[in-house]
């Protein structure tokens, strides 16, 4: 019987839930185009084209050669006119400088850093870079983990003992120091070195996890029975035994995009992040570093956020995980 969840774990799931659309949704809700607008009596979404996968289906050339800006500050601009505004009208690399470190206020909600950029939209769009860090460097370290762990009893022998020890090798240095030395090795900064530099540092809990698994069920009616079926050890693996894994390897990938998400903070806080002005929370954090006795709110707001995310993550995976020990049990 499925238990009820409790409220502790929705508001989990709602707050990841809304960071992700938040994220994805991020050029609509922030930016200093608009998203409706006519030019030269076509109307047009310029703020839309910024999308991604779906942007090109936005895109207008007339739209992109507007200084929205002027026709913002002279509504009576020949032949273009904005019908309406994104809710934060502010681009996450718009340069104000005599905007510079604004307090929270009703025109800047998260007050503005020392560039006079809107703190508020750099926190939407650094939840993109952020999310995509950390989903992709655990997706990538699940494929990593998964199938290391499956090789190694379904071949047995020699490989799974050189497996295992190269397991517990990596497993001896810290993820944040693996992922730095990798990065650091490769000579390149940005998202995709950062993703593969995160996810070549956590794959080592889930290849151990789906080892003894395998081994838990290697002999048991499960595989008896797909073995006299003919099915071969992928087959075995993927299409029985996967099913079986598949709720405690979404608690470990709750836990891991979490884990993620720290470790990207940490190296765009070093610098070893993504290329400016693009923001993720840990460069955001890293530039207000200098601020931090003149102003408070560069660093506290994307703290808060970061520290609600990574809260919320935590929490859905142990509700999976006490979830899956009540199924277990009954």
């Amino acid at each position: 019987m499925k238990a009820p969840m409790r409220s502790e774990s929705r508001l989990a799931f709602f707050v990841v839930l809304a960071t992700v659309l938040a994220g994805t949704l991020a050029p609509i809700l922030a930016n200093d185009r608009p998203l409706l607008a006519r030019v030269d009596g076509r109307l047009t979404a310029p703020a839309l084209a910024d999308l991604p996968i779906v942007g090109r289906l936005f895109e207008a050339e007339e739209a992109r050669a507007v200084d929205w800006g002027a026709v913002q500050a002279s509504p009576q601009t020949v032949g273009t006119r904005v019908l309406l505004m994104p809710p934060v009208p502010y681009s996450y690399r718009g340069i104000h400088l005599d905007e510079a470190l604004q307090p929270p206020s009703r025109s800047h909600l998260m007050g503005t850093d020392v560039l006079g950029r809107d703190l508020l939209a750099r926190v939407l769009h650094g939840a993109s870079l952020s999310l995509l860090v950390g989903f992709g460097a655990t997706a990538i370290a699940l494929l990593i983990g998964f199938c290391l762990g499956a090789l190694a009893v379904l071949r047995g022998g020699l490989i799974d003992l050189l497996i295992v020890r190269f397991v517990d090798v990596v497993a001896c240095f810290p993820p944040f120091v693996l992922a730095l030395a990798f990065m650091a090795a490769l000579g390149r900064t940005g998202v995709w070195p950062m993703v593969a530099g995160i996810a070549l540092s956590r794959w080592t809990t889930i290849a151990r996890y789906v080892r003894g698994e395998i081994l838990r069920h290697r002999g048991g009616a499960i595989w008896v029975s797909a073995r006299a079926a003919g099915a071969g050890g992928v087959r075995l693996v993927v299409r029985h035994l996967l099913p079986l894994l598949a709720a405690p390897l979404a608690v470990l990938t709750s836990f891991g995009v979490a884990n993620a998400i720290v470790l990207e903070s940490g190296l765009s806080f070093l610098g070893f992040g993504v290329s400016p002005p693009a923001p993720s929370w840990g460069s955001i954090l890293a530039e207000a570093r200098g601020t931090l006795d003149a102003a408070w709110w560069p660093v506290f707001f994307p703290s808060a956020i970061l520290v609600i995310v990574l809260a919320s993550l935590c929490a859905a995976a142990e509700s999976a995980a006490s979830g899956e020990t009540r199924v277990s049990r009954s």
